[in-house]
């Protein structure tokens, strides 16, 4: 998956972005700024005076981990960075139509006045527009092109059939599910992945790089030959000095924000999901460690601890030697990393959820995917009886903070996403199933440690006849029978939220 890619190919730290409520120095119209002995202020000006929605950035390693805090200038050029960790900052400006300005160094309970630098052409202004601006100079075939008529045609696969389908499967199916497309390291070709006679052939070439281009071809292999043109056509025009709309600075409640970040995990590693509380019950675990997944990338959950700046490692484990690891396999080597495989998961944790005791799940591989005898047909199991699995791929385990306990969890179905029922079992509901949902009495799990008596699983049944419950079902293909319903038999669905009881 992309996503996997851009950590290949830039080495991005992971961070952990938390919004905060605005400081009373956004408030009020004086030139006055209150600064507490753990905030910084001052005000921004430039050539013209001062400067309003442009980003301050106050970044320290002097704490346990990097920490950078982030905050926007009102309409008097005037900022706050506030509550700051007692370190030495370096603090200076960035936004819309400027450069960055020097670091200054600075401290909590400091004034602290910042000249903003702008930018001193239009092509300089854009190395700070978002990734999304630069991405919308993509040109995509022209609507009237769908569907498509294959290679030898427009090359746009026939099975592409309009372009919202062709955007969608970049958009929110494939490519920008993984990339910040649009970023310095997808608008152009870094020098180590070589020299190319067209931007197509860099394009291809790029495309097959590290553990994931595997991924990557057969995605543009979905679309057609005509996507990496279009690929290529975007980074010929940006070489050749085509430029994003500029984008408005923030204003408003967009100005409302501090924004926090942390180093937690490794340039190695990507971080997918965090979890910092219990959904049903938000006050749970406030100011308490943060949990994160690496999904393929690393056997470990990364942990963040918000208020003494420190992080740490829950180190994850298999039940069954077995478990494969992610495929070491790639095409061509990562410009980046070379032929080294830097993703080693075998767990896979996608998905950590706390529940009501602040323990974390996670979906999680536990075993090969084979699924043992209570799973299949000729089982006793009362899921089995109706819906027989042979194979699961992702399955789920329990880590217990208070025992530092990692308790593994043999599922018959795949998981992928998980969230707790509102019932007095705390039913943990999983999605990635495929054609079955399954779900976890936790509160039976923790009573009986039957892990194949505490899990269920069914087929998913569409209510065709409409009468409101569940009857004898057609399989999907089936001819149409009105007096019954129709097992669903597509993909596995993305996430499950059950409904309040």
């Amino acid at each position: 998956m992309l996503r996997r890619l851009i950590v290949i190919s830039v080495g991005l730290v992971l961070c952990l972005t938390v919004l905060l409520q605005a400081t009373s120095a956004r408030q009020g119209t004086g030139a006055a700024i209150p600064v507490d002995p753990d905030d910084i202020a001052g005000v921004v000006t430039g050539p013209r005076g001062p400067e309003a929605g442009v980003w301050v950035i106050a970044e320290t390693s002097d704490l346990p981990t990097k920490f950078v805090r982030i905050v926007v200038t009102d309409d008097a050029g005037r900022y706050l960075v506030p509550d700051l960790p007692r370190a030495s900052y370096r603090v200076w400006t960035r936004g819309y139509g400027l450069v960055d300005s020097p670091k200054v160094e600075s401290a909590p309970g400091k004034l602290l006045n910042l000249s903003a630098v702008p930018a001193p052409d239009a092509r300089a202004a854009a190395q700070y527009y978002p990734a999304g601006y630069w991405f919308s100079l993509v040109q995509p075939p022209k609507a009237d092109e769908f569907p498509g008529t294959g290679p030898a045609g427009n090359g746009i696969s026939p099975k592409v059939t309009t372009q919202g389908d062709f955007l969608r499967s970049i958009k929110s199916g494939n490519c920008l599910a993984c990339h910040q497309l649009g970023n310095k390291a997808t608008r152009e070709f870094p020098p180590s992945l070589g020299k190319f006679a067209s931007a197509r052939d860099a394009w291809e070439r790029r495309i097959q790089s590290g553990q994931a281009g595997t991924t990557m071809i057969g995605t543009i292999n979905s679309l057609g030959p005509r996507a990496l043109t279009m690929f290529a056509d975007w980074t010929d025009r940006i070489a050749n000095g085509e430029l994003p709309p500029a984008p408005p600075r923030p204003r408003g409640i967009e100005r409302h924000i501090v924004i926090t970040e942390w180093d937690w995990a490794d340039p190695k590693a990507y971080l997918h999901d965090e979890v910092s509380t219990d959904r049903r019950n938000p006050a749970l675990n406030a100011n308490g460690l943060i949990y994160g997944a690496l999904e393929e990338s690393a056997d470990y959950l990364p942990v963040l601890d918000p208020v003494r700046h420190t992080i740490s490692q829950v180190p994850l484990t298999v039940r069954d030697p077995n478990t494969p690891a992610r495929e070491p396999a790639m095409p061509q080597p990562s410009p980046y990393w070379g032929d080294e495989a830097i993703w080693t998961s075998r767990t896979n944790v996608h998905n950590p959820m706390f529940d009501h005791k602040g323990r974390v799940w996670i979906t999680s591989a536990v075993r090969p995917p084979d699924n043992p005898a209570e799973c299949k047909a000729g089982s006793t199991h009362p899921s089995a009886k109706v819906t027989p699995v042979d194979r699961a791929s992702r399955h789920l385990a329990v880590y217990d903070p208070k025992t530092k306990k990692l308790t593994h969890i043999s599922t018959c179905f795949s998981t992928h996403h998980l969230m707790f029922a509102e019932d007095e079992n705390h039913t943990l509901w999983t999605s990635g199933g495929g054609t079955v949902i399954g779900w976890l009495n936790t509160k039976m799990f923790d009573e009986t440690g039957d892990e194949m008596k505490s899990q269920g699983w069914t087929a998913l049944i569409l209510d065709t006849n409409g009468n409101g419950k569940r009857d004898a079902h057609i399989e999907p293909n089936a001819p149409p029978d009105p007096a019954k319903d129709l097992r669903y038999g597509g993909g596995g669905l993305y996430s499950v939220s059950p409904a309040p009881p």
